[in-house]
This record gives structure tokens, sequence and C-alpha cells, in this order.
């Protein structure tokens, strides 16, 4: 699709610096405003929780069916902007002009987003920080992608949704801050978890020239396969059980799991260093068996059978694995309740994949799911998931990407992540040649974007933001608390993973270091997942890297009959 231009905004970064006389708010919000693509502005200085000049506005320069939008339609793409005071508004202490340090630092959304976020975590720090809705009111989720009077996909949102709003994002933090300070911005960051880990590679594969870093958590690239595995346990529980696995249930499944599985890596400390290694049977958790959790907690034979198809993850008819899990030790919900069920699926995919606002998946059987899948990942991945791992604008450019996940994640898979960066590491011939510009850390026992019983990690952009400026590339990076607040630990770049020294606290990072390499036979075999838009097929994608390591699945995925 064209994308139009901003003529002001291109008249801003077009300017000499020493050409840009320094504004109040007010009159940048003025300047501002003469943008014909900019409406619905308000600008001002906002004195609390971090003082600085924020403009919210409005972004639309194409519209109509020719665009992709339903008739009548028009892009409207929200945007927030903050900027620290700078002198002519009496900001102080800065590095560079007023409370400015000199950088931008634009944040991601979460979910399908609708909302604009705030932007204090950037301006307190010193940068320019900025926001999106993403291009649609958070009132029109999850079904803004479906023009229902059509029935066909609202390219145009979708388009807004998943680039051209974090693309104008960043552009106009730019420009503003270049006009506000009087000079160019010395850096330009991207943070964000879950769908601002998506926008954050987005970035990084599209316009990568325009940043020297990137800070990924969680990224729900594979926005597809993603939503529908995340609709696998309650359609497990729905066809299974008929529901009576409750949360509280799994959650006990997923403790005993845990406890069965700790001293794996030698460590007893409540947490699994690498899920995929635990092999514990819910069959334990059955209401009478030694060990059991009292009633209501312990299982019937029919909960056990769905909880070990949950942490086995979605498969089709020819038993092939079709995404991956949530594993052992994470809580991911089993019941049928939006946004992981009800009639759409999780947020939307099956009203996006039929385009029809009113699909109700609960009455199709378990058996197909993998058309389901097949019909989601032709029809709408194409346009929604960010596959792609050819990142090398990114690495000539000498942007930097560090990339994280909890291995506990109860809403994204964490082993998509280890297969992203898996695809990457095969695309530049070895993880070696992505180390100098490419990391990724599991941090175990931490859930989604944060929380849970491990670790957290500390200081991530701060980190990112070392290796840019001062060429600090993390061999690792500490977590802090989680279960035990004054737990310290090492969180280490994959494939390595860490290591307990023998001596010392277990509880002590000094006592920790980073090596092995966890990407193993069994553990490259165990991830293949089926073809791309063959989800139904009796075939599965990789099985060269899976056999070039010595081995076939020993689940019999290695049958390559493709019918």
């Amino acid at each position: 699709m064209t994308k139009l231009k901003s003529f002001a905004l291109a008249a801003l970064l077009a300017a000499p610096a020493a050409a840009l006389a320094v504004p109040t708010c007010t009159q940048l919000g003025a300047q501002l405003g003469t943008d014909p693509f900019v409406s619905e502005l308000t600008a001002a200085v906002i004195a609390s929780p971090s003082p600085r000049c924020e403009l919210n506005f409005t972004f639309s320069s194409r519209e109509g069916t020719q665009n992709g939008y339903a008739d009548g339609e028009k892009q409207h793409i929200r945007l927030r902007i903050g900027l620290p005071l700078n002198s002519v508004d009496g900001g102080t202490g800065g590095r560079v002009e007023g409370a400015w340090d000199g950088g931008v630092m634009n944040l991601g959304g979460g979910g399908l987003a609708g909302n604009v976020g705030n932007v204090t975590s950037a301006t307190g720090a010193g940068y320019v920080g900025s926001s999106t809705d993403s291009g649609h009111p958070a009132s029109a989720n999850p079904n803004f992608s479906v023009i229902q009077a059509t029935h066909q996909l609202n390219y145009g949102l979708l388009d807004d949704f998943l680039n051209e709003s974090i693309h104008q994002q960043y552009r106009y933090a730019l420009s503003l801050a270049q006009s506000y300070y009087g000079m160019p911005a010395s850096r330009n960051y991207w943070n964000g978890c879950s769908t601002g880990g998506r926008q954050g590679l987005a970035l990084a594969l599209k316009h990568a020239k325009d940043f020297d870093g990137f800070l990924v958590g969680a990224p729900a690239n594979f926005h597809t396969r993603l939503q529908v595995a995340t609709v696998w346990p309650t359609w497990v529980n729905k066809d299974i059980t008929g529901n009576t696995l409750t949360n509280a249930k799994m959650q006990a499944a997923n403790a005993s799991a845990i406890s069965a599985c700790d001293g794996h890596d030698g460590v007893g400390d409540g947490m699994l260093a690498d899920p995929r290694a635990c092999k514990f049977d819910a069959a334990a958790n059955i209401c009478g068996e030694p060990g059991a959790p009292a009633a209501p907690n312990c299982l019937t034979a029919d909960e056990a059978k769905a909880v070990n198809m949950i942490w086995d993850g979605p498969r089709n008819d020819h038993g092939k694995r079709i995404w991956f899990p949530f594993g052992r030790g994470a809580n991911a919900s089993v019941l049928n309740a939006p946004p992981f069920g009800g009639p759409c699926g999780s947020l939307g995919i099956f009203c996006w994949s039929h385009r029809d606002t009113t699909f109700d998946w609960t009455p199709l059987p378990i058996s197909q799911f993998d058309d389901e899948t097949q019909l989601a990942t032709t029809v709408v991945a194409p346009y929604s998931d960010i596959m792609s791992v050819e990142l090398d604008t990114a690495r000539k450019h000498g942007a930097k990407i560090l990339m994280w996940h909890g291995e506990s994640d109860q809403l994204i898979p964490w082993r998509q992540s280890v297969h992203y960066y898996r695809e990457a590491a095969e695309h530049f011939d070895g993880y070696d040649r992505l180390k100098p510009w490419f990391r990724f850390f599991l941090a175990p026992g931490v859930t989604h974007c944060g929380g849970g019983v491990g670790p957290q990690p500390q200081n991530l952009f701060g980190v990112l933001v070392d290796w840019v400026e001062n060429g600090n590339a993390p061999d690792s990076i500490e977590a802090k608390g989680g279960a035990v607040a004054t737990r310290t630990r090492l969180l280490c770049p994959y494939p390595q993973t860490a290591i307990y020294t023998g001596t010392g606290g277990t509880d002590d990072k000094a006592n920790f270091r980073c090596g092995g390499n966890i990407e193993t036979k069994e553990n490259v075999c165990m991830d293949l997942v089926t073809k791309f838009q063959k989800e139904t097929r009796n075939a599965l994608a990789g099985q060269d890297a899976c056999k070039a390591r010595g081995r076939d699945d020993d689940e019999g995925d290695g049958d390559r009959d493709d019918n």
C-alpha cells in the first residue's frame, strides 16, 4: 500500500539543527498543528510524575477501500510523544539540553493495543518517550481487522496495527525531539515486550537503519500460530473433560511437575532450568495416587490426560506437533473465557480467519484444530506474522538486539522464541555469528514479561544501552528476587545456561557460571513443528537440522509423507 509522507514532518527532519529555534511546548504544539496529517492535537507541560512536554494527536494519511479500509473509513493512529522539558520550559539536569539526555525510547504495546501507553518510564529516565494505540480503539478489540459488511479482512487497519503505527510513532518522536531541543537525537531505541516485542522485531526487519538498539521481550511475532495455540488448553479441556479441569487443578499439576523435576539441573530451587527435560506424568496427580494433591485439586483420569496433552502442545490428526506448548511450569488458563476462549478464540483469531465476527469455534471437535490452524495461517498469517529472520540490515547497520523470554510464560510459549533464534542462527551460519549483535536470554521461573517464582531480569534496557554505547556485550544478565527476595542468579546467552559451581549458596549469582549448550540433539528434534501453512499434513519442518545432530525425532515425527 502507498504510504503518504507528512510534509511538515519531512521538513522538520530535513532542517539543519542550527536552523531550528528552541520552542516552548505550546509553540511546538502549534508547529505540529500545521501538519496536514495531524488532528485531535493537545500539547501541554505536565508536571508529575515526570515533568515533560506531552503531545497527543491523531495521524491520518489515507482512507477508503483503495487503501484496504472499510468503505468510508479513515486511518486513525493515536500517538503520544513525551519530551523531558527543554531549557526554555525550565528543564535542567540533562546531559544534552534541558532535562534531556539525548536519546529516544520508543515504547511497545501489549495484546491488541487499542490504547496509548504511558511514556513516563522513558521521560523519567531522560529519554523522549513515544507510544501508540496501533491504529484502532480498544473498544474495537478483538474484531477490528474484520469488515463484517463484506466478510473480508480490513487490510488497512491490519497494516496500521502491525507496521504503520509504530513507523509513525518513532518518526514523530525523532522529529519532535529535534525541533524541541534544536538538535537531533543521538540514539534511537525500541523497548517492548509481548506485542511490543513483536513490534521491535518488525522494526528491526523493516527500519533497522533508523535504530541503534532493540529490547525485545517475549515477542508475539508468530501471531497466528501463537493465538491458535493459546486456545489449545481450553479446547482440550472442553473435549476431553467437559470443562471439569480448573485452573487450580492445572496449577497444582504444574507444581507437582516442578517438584518432581526440580533437581534435574543440580539445584533444588523451585524452578525448571529447561522444562523440556521434565517428563512428569500428570497421572501421578490422579485422586488416590501416592503423593497426589488432596481434593479438590487432584485429577480424574480424563483430567490427567488433558493436562498431559496441554503440556505436549497442539498436534494434528497425524500426531505431528503444530506449535509449541505451554509446558510444565507455565500456568496457562484452561477455561473457556475471554480473551483465551470465547466465540472468536484467542484475541479474535478465528473471527479473523473466517472473516466473520460471529463465528463460534466452541462446537468444533478437537479433530478440527489442525484445520482451523491451517485456515488461519493461510488467510491471516501472511499479513500478521513476523516470521522472517533476514535481519541483515540490522547487522550491517550495527544495531543491537537484546531478546529475552520467561520460561514460565503463561501467555506466549517460550519455545517459539527459541525457534526464532535458532532460525536466525541458521540464516547467519551459527550462534557465533549472532553473538556480536543479537543475543537471547531465557529466564527460568519467570512469567509473561515479568513475575513468577524465578529471579527477575534486572536493568534490561540499561544492559542494551551499555552494549550499544559502550560496546559491553552482555555475557550474562543479573536476575534477582522472585520466590526468594534476596536470591540472585545469572541469565545466560542462548544456548548457554547457568551452571552451579558446586560450592556456596545457590541464592548467590557468584556461585554460578554461564556455560554448556542446551541446543542438544534431543531439544532440537523435540522442537520440530509442522510446515507453515501445511499444519494438517504428515510432515515437519527442520528435519535436516534434527538429523544433522545425529538422530531423528523419538516421537515418530521423522515421517516425510506430505499427504
